[in-house]
């Protein structure tokens, strides 16, 4: 459909079918329909951790720390945690480290928010032995931009022998592991399957539907135009289309980037 009538277009019809989808839509009038008195202050009766996306120790300018899930949380007198994942670690490893944060709160209610490569981090914790007994303390599970099956970016960064090195010089640097990148690889095949989902795991993924025009963040435009010919896409690495190979809720955001800071303030939204 991109091909033959456009990018816009092709983004517009996705996201019309996933909002007039009966289950996702249901969910998004629940959400639009939220006001401060109609929903339960949630004081200190959950515990939120949010789990960063990748270099959320360096650049403060993706957002990807989660500072506005914090903001929105602080003004529902919520209280969170940010779980203390590396900068840009190993699937396994930010894993394990989001299974010991479960461990050591184990007697709460728990929510947990998963941003950018965060969500992958997540997912691979779904693998885990322990898995369902890790979550269950969980009651729902919030990916923001998440890339629940990876990015085409890495292979397309793997073709760019120069932007490649300088990468990995700038890792290297960092303390980061350039081998880590390769976990990102974009699960393409229509097999590709999440592990299993806990039933009483309620997961909701997120994400940005611009057009053109939308892009918003300084680097949302090279991103877009680099995966523009795979179909539509958030501008940060995340094919649209792998909304519809995911277990759980879609709540699309129209207008609104990878980054999730759009011109409009989406304060009130992730209040909602």
């Amino acid at each position: 459909m991109a091909a033959e009538r456009g990018l816009d277009f092709a983004t517009a019809v996705l996201f019309d079918r996933l909002q007039s989808h009966s289950v996702h839509r249901e969910f998004a009038q629940q959400v639009r329909s939220a006001t401060p008195e109609s929903v339960e202050p949630l004081g200190g009766r959950w515990l939120v951790g949010i789990i960063p996306g990748a270099f959320y120790r360096k650049d403060r300018m993706t957002g990807a720390g989660g500072a506005g899930v914090a903001a929105a949380l602080d003004s529902l007198h919520c209280p969170w945690e940010r779980i203390p994942v590396e900068n840009f670690g190993p699937l396994e490893r930010n894993a394990a480290i989001i299974a010991n944060w479960l461990r050591q709160n184990s007697g709460k209610a728990l929510v947990l928010v998963s941003l950018s490569k965060g969500t992958l981090d997540a997912r691979r914790l779904l693998a885990f032995p322990d898995a369902a007994e890790l979550l269950e303390p969980v009651a729902a599970w919030l990916s923001l931009s998440g890339l629940p099956l990876g990015t085409p970016l890495e292979e397309w960064l793997g073709r760019q022998a120069w932007r490649r090195a300088a990468l990995s010089l700038w890792m290297r640097w960092h303390g980061c592991r350039y081998s880590t990148l390769s976990e990102l690889r974009h699960e393409m095949t229509p097999q590709a399957a999440w592990p299993p989902v806990p039933p009483s795991l309620r997961l909701v993924h997120v994400a940005g539907f611009p057009l053109r025009h939308h892009l918003a963040h300084p680097w949302a435009g090279r991103g877009y135009e680099r995966l523009s010919p795979l179909g539509p896409n958030d501008g940060g690495g995340f094919l649209l289309s792998d909304l519809c190979r995911v277990p759980g809720l879609v709540y699309p955001i129209w207008g609104a980037d990878h980054y999730l800071q759009p011109p409009w303030d989406i304060g009130p939204l992730l209040r909602r």
